[in-house]
């Protein structure tokens, strides 16, 4: 993967991160799934700079949201 895609998934994660936070504060857990999902897949959909025959645009974006929340927990 080149370092502009990656920035660029990266880019997509941040604004998804942050989305599911504001989303999420103050609503029970048995809703997180839920809402969660309604955004990843919102997100997903703006992920094209993929090359052919990787993993599906959501797989990355979960992946990369993950990874910044690690960072940021740090």
């Amino acid at each position: 993967m080149t370092p502009a895609t990656e920035n660029a998934l990266r880019a997509v994660a941040r604004k998804c991160r942050t989305e599911i936070r504001t989303a999420i504060d103050g609503r029970p857990k048995s809703e997180h799934d839920r809402i969660i999902t309604t955004i990843l897949d919102h997100h997903a959909k703006t992920i094209d700079c993929l090359p052919p025959n990787t993993f599906r645009p959501k797989s990355w974006l979960v992946y990369y949201v993950r990874q910044l929340e690690k960072e940021m927990s740090k």
